[in-house]
């Protein structure tokens, strides 16, 4: 049975509810994701974006919904909250959310990125996005962590073993987002293995 009692019971053990305020370094750019996993069909999915071809950074990538931090939100988890209200127009309250998993680089950029989960009991709707998403991907969440297998083509180009890469429909994920999914891999697929 999925609900989101039994979601957050099972992540509880993996996610920090620590606030993070990140420090000024010259060398890394920080950005806070929001992963949203939902129970509108009774069994948990997740979003996740294609990024447009208009964007600075990660191009075309699939990504979660976030963003960079800025100032002004003071912690990364308003960053969290405030990138996915604006790319994809679901508004996560802070109650919702049960906290970080842990931050990824990532391979091509100098970001370090703070994941936060959010486990919702359902969401709207997704209508509306902005000109930094191309499209939606609302994933069975056990079917894509399923689907993972060993990028051994990033692992040659970054000369980086053992790195993680995932499959939904055409879609290939890659880098730190699959560095990102792929902490969800062992608590999902031994709590819901059928």
């Amino acid at each position: 049975m999925y609900d989101v009692k039994a979601v957050k019971k099972l992540l509880a053990p993996y996610v920090s509810r620590k606030s993070i305020f990140p420090a000024s370094m010259v060398e890394f750019k920080f950005a806070a994701v929001m992963i949203a996993i939902h129970l509108t069909n009774s069994s948990p999915n997740v979003i996740l974006i294609k990024r447009t071809k208009l964007v600075k950074n990660h191009a075309g990538e699939i990504s979660f919904p976030g963003g960079n931090f800025m100032k002004a939100d003071v912690e990364m988890l308003k960053t969290a909250i405030r990138e996915t209200s604006e790319e994809i127009g679901i508004k996560v309250r802070k109650n919702q959310v049960i906290g970080h998993i842990k931050a990824e680089r990532t391979l091509s950029s100098r970001y370090v990125i703070y994941p936060y989960v959010a486990v919702l009991d359902y969401i709207p709707k997704i209508s509306d996005t902005n000109y930094e998403v191309e499209k939606i991907l609302d994933a069975p969440l056990l079917d894509l962590l399923k689907s993972r297998e060993e990028d051994i083509e990033h692992e040659k180009e970054f000369s980086i073993a053992r790195l993680p890469r995932f499959k939904y429909k055409n879609e290939v994920i890659w880098g730190a987002t699959a560095r990102i999914l792929d902490q969800l891999t062992d608590p999902f697929l031994e709590a819901f293995q059928s």
